[in-house]
């Protein structure tokens, strides 16, 4: 008889539950991620534009007793926007313009400021997810525990969701709130109350399909540094691309809406003016003549996909 004699023996102690058993990829990947110090910083930098929000949010608060500040938010709704509409409710009936002007500050937050944020974030971060552990081949050892490759791809995903809610929706909401908290009567609450769901619906229209197109270019690497370049290369030529396109399409079109219509076929060219097409919908802040349809089906397009192919070299992976 051997002396000791070490075989299977069945795991006693305590199970993480079937459901909760992603969140172990997510914590090691977070952890890894924060250690950067410039991560850390443009984190910290990516919260500064709240301040501009903060103070719109003010001035037409102040505008509803003040009316300099009434006209000020005006001029800048006319001339920055484009909105003579709006414009002249603010100066008529500020509080019916309230959840007007809310939405388009909220919105002007997430499209115009937090979208290069995002794009630097997980242009830092997700490159490393899963070219690292395809690298060391760190992930047989996550996936030889009870983990499928789903869960797998869940908990690096949700690492970027956690960024994403740290840069943009926490901040949005606490502008939310300040509004609340500075209006001179608590029925704004009534006037606003669905802002913070679209807030929520924004940042998951924001989320899935950035980080499936981030981690899809991550899964199909083993180098970091060709994901975070073809990360960068997507969006900068897609802006350019369709920055090209429609200045061609706009030179020497008189007919205004040929060439609206002109400018929404080319969206699809650019991740960011197509993301900010469907929170623009989102927020409703979008005309009866622009199209919903397709940036819709366009982002979804890019989630399913991007998705379907990591976990397509995840899986594919632990059968070579």
């Amino acid at each position: 008889m051997p002396l000791l004699d070490l075989g299977y023996r069945k795991w006693e102690g305590e199970r993480t539950p079937r459901a909760l058993r992603w969140l172990v990829v997510t914590i090691t990947g977070a952890l890894m991620i924060w250690r950067g110090y410039w991560l850390r910083t443009i984190l910290a930098l990516s919260l500064s534009p709240i301040i501009f929000t903060v103070i719109g949010f003010f001035f037409f608060e102040q505008g509803l007793q003040n009316g300099e500040s009434q006209i000020w938010i005006s001029q800048i709704v006319r001339r920055s926007m484009g909105m003579e509409e709006l414009a002249l409710k603010i100066m008529t009936n500020p509080e019916e313009a309230r959840h007007e002007v809310w939405s388009l500050f909220l919105l002007t937050f997430f499209k115009q400021s937090q979208v290069y944020c995002m794009v630097v974030v997980l242009g830092l971060t997700a490159p490393r997810l899963i070219s690292y552990d395809l690298r060391s081949r760190a992930y047989l050892l996550y996936l030889s525990r009870p983990l499928s490759p789903a869960e797998y791809l869940l908990g690096k995903a949700s690492v970027l969701w956690f960024l994403l809610l740290a840069i943009a929706t926490a901040p949005a909401l606490c502008v939310y709130f300040f509004g609340v908290l500075i209006s001179p009567t608590w029925k704004v609450v009534f006037d606003t109350w669905d802002l913070p769901l679209r807030i929520l619906a924004a940042t998951a229209a924001l989320a899935l399909p950035t980080s499936a197109l981030a981690i899809f270019f991550s899964s199909m690497t083993t180098e970091s540094r060709f994901a975070g370049f073809a990360w960068f290369a997507t969006w900068i030529v897609g802006w350019v691309t369709y920055s090209v396109l429609t200045s061609v399409s706009a030179f020497g079109q008189a007919n205004t809406e040929l060439l609206g219509s002109e400018l929404y076929r080319w969206q699809m060219v650019s991740p960011y003016h197509t993301l900010g097409q469907v929170q623009t919908i989102i927020f409703g802040a979008n005309s009866n003549d622009e199209p919903f349809l397709v940036p819709i089906i366009t982002c979804s397009a890019v989630t399913i996909g991007g998705f379907y192919l990591a976990h397509r070299r995840i899986a594919g992976m632990l059968r070579a």
